[in-house]
């Protein structure tokens, strides 16, 4: 009798001990796998069976996101205006949890084992238009919800550039055909009438010579002043023949009295 109540003790405590494997149980259902973005952001409407009464009237859980598929939206050499949309595959990625406390009681507290209830998701929480894999789960043991859910986040992610990259200065640095010795000379008229004066245009007085040419001599000032006298070659001033004639008189005077002195 003692070794019955021992195993039958010694069961029950293995019952307890041993980890139970989380089994989903319940449902969940959307109103749509695939809402639409507005404003940066998703709204989810679900609907929750518990699978039995809840044994309190709200209940922690994780809805968790696992992202399966990028929606890639990008510019390329074949399409440089319009954006093309590449769907790319993702492996083992990590899931983004979202918790929540779902309510499944009334105003009047009485509880049910179905709920209704929305779930907002936004991009400034790491999310972005694409496909995911969606769980919902109990925070306390981890048992899931109802079967794995297929999402599709539709929305227009932020357009990549992936154009070939073209250098402005390509264009400068190629080179034309070699030129002729007739392409040569036009080219050196044309210089040449680059340089020449223009038919009405008036050369600055204090443009600077050219390096060939040597500069002019600078202008000589006047003489300022002078002592008035009469150099041999200088032009006839006014009242020339005055002075001669007066020197002339003088010398007829001075002779005549000489010569009544010496009488």
């Amino acid at each position: 009798m003692t070794r019955r109540l021992l195993a039958l003790t010694l069961a029950l405590l293995g019952l307890f001990l041993v980890p139970r494997v989380a089994h989903a149980t319940g449902s969940v259902t959307l109103s749509t796998r695939e809402p639409v973005e507005a404003d940066g952001k998703w709204k989810l409407v679900m609907t929750i069976d518990y699978g039995s009464i809840p044994r309190l009237p709200h209940i922690p859980m994780l809805v968790v996101f696992t992202p399966t598929v990028h929606w890639d939206l990008s510019l390329t050499d074949k399409s440089p205006e319009k954006p093309v949309l590449l769907k790319i595959p993702l492996q083992n990625q990590q899931p983004i949890n979202e918790g929540l406390d779902v309510g499944f009681a009334d105003a009047s507290g009485k509880v049910f084992k179905i709920t209704k209830f929305d779930f907002v998701i936004r991009r400034d929480h790491g999310f972005e238009a694409g496909e995911y894999d969606l769980k919902i789960k109990r925070e306390d043991d981890g048992v899931q919800l109802g079967q794995t859910l297929k999402l599709v986040l539709k929305g227009d992610n932020v357009v990549v550039d992936r154009r070939a990259m073209t250098f402005a200065g390509d264009k400068a640095g190629k080179k034309g055909p070699p030129k002729d010795e007739g392409d040569k000379d036009k080219d050196a008229k044309k210089d040449a009438d680059k340089d020449a004066p223009k038919e009405n245009e008036t050369p600055l007085e204090n443009a600077e010579p050219k390096p060939d040419e040597a500069p002019a001599p600078p202008p000589v000032a006047p003489k300022q002043g002078g002592c008035g006298c009469v150099v041999a070659g200088d032009a006839e001033t006014p009242g020339g023949g005055a002075a001669l004639a007066a020197l002339a008189l003088g010398a007829v005077v001075t002779l005549r009295r000489r010569t009544r002195r010496a009488a």
